[in-house]
């Protein structure tokens, strides 16, 4: 009888152990549920925190090349337009900025290196004659494009499909450019050729001779664009304004040597004044991408 009485209670604590067992595994399930339902599982790559991707482009720049001074040196011509265009391989990441996924804001940044070249030619009439030009201009420069962007999932209905605007700002180095100049005189037939950096001062004659307008290690501007991701891929197009213009100066100089000139008899002094300006204002870029 006595067993009895021990074994009851015994029997009676085993149970309700049993049940806060039970219980206590019950909880535990629930609380893991209810934590797996917050942790965050990107279907695509560009869903990640961080994402990364190198990309290849075609990249235009129109570029305008003025001089409005009153006094023109032959080398330096009133205007001449160039389209220039090449190719740009860049490397960019995107950074998650807000902890509610439900709010694919990022910040994007990276670096694209770019090659342009683009030609121009005009004609230039004076008393003994004319000469025709003939210019090509080359450029290297790597940009570092900061911009937000916000990702559009499933576009169109398509599963996988994200559409991705970007709003942003841009610095470019100007790392080379230079002008080549075949230069024909229609007289004699002789052809002179010669290369000039636009980065530099140049002090023995022809372009920017002896004048502070040389281009700008710097540049910066705002752009807009859109890349679309699919599967590892991304598409991209880009529009890029220059704020700052690669060179431009202005001298007073010329303009009152012209006057003095008129007016005293002065000689005049071929590009003694400059008021030039060389933009690269509109640029636009098309890139195919691979994201890891």
């Amino acid at each position: 009888m006595k067993s009895m009485k021990l074994l009851f209670p015994a029997l009676l604590l085993s149970l309700s152990l049993g049940a806060f067992a039970q219980d206590d595994d019950e909880l535990l399930d629930a609380a893991a549920e209810e934590e797996s339902t917050e942790v965050f599982v990107p279907k695509n790559r560009w869903d990640k925190p961080i994402f990364h991707r190198v990309q290849l482009g075609f990249v235009g720049t129109f570029a305008k090349y003025t001089n409005n001074s009153a006094v023109h040196d032959p080398i330096v011509p009133y205007e001449e337009s160039y389209f220039l265009k090449g190719v740009s391989l860049g490397w960019l990441a995107d950074i998650v900025l807000t902890k509610n996924r439900n709010i694919p804001l990022y910040i994007e940044l990276g670096g694209v290196l770019d090659w342009r070249t683009g030609t121009s030619d005009w004609v230039r009439e004076l008393n003994h004659g004319s000469f025709e030009h003939d210019c090509k201009v080359n450029t290297l420069g790597l940009t570092i494009p900061v911009g937000l962007t916000y990702q559009f999932k499933d576009f169109l209905g398509k599963e996988g499909l994200t559409l991705s605007p970007l709003l942003g700002v841009y610095a470019r180095f100007n790392l080379l450019a230079q002008r080549k100049q075949t230069r024909l005189d229609t007289e004699t037939g002789e052809v002179v050729e010669e290369t000039k950096s636009l980065m530099k001062i140049e002090d023995d004659g022809g372009w920017m001779q002896g004048r502070k307008h040389k281009g700008k290690l710097l540049q910066v501007g705002a752009q807009a664009g859109v890349n679309v991701f699919y599967k590892r891929y991304s598409f991209g197009l880009a529009y890029m304004y220059d704020i700052i213009p690669f060179a431009q100066h202005s001298s007073e100089l010329g303009i009152t040597k012209v006057k003095k000139s008129a007016g005293e008899g002065v000689d005049n002094q071929s590009g003694t004044g400059c008021d030039i300006e060389i933009s690269t204002r509109h640029n636009f870029s098309v890139t195919f991408g691979y994201i890891f």
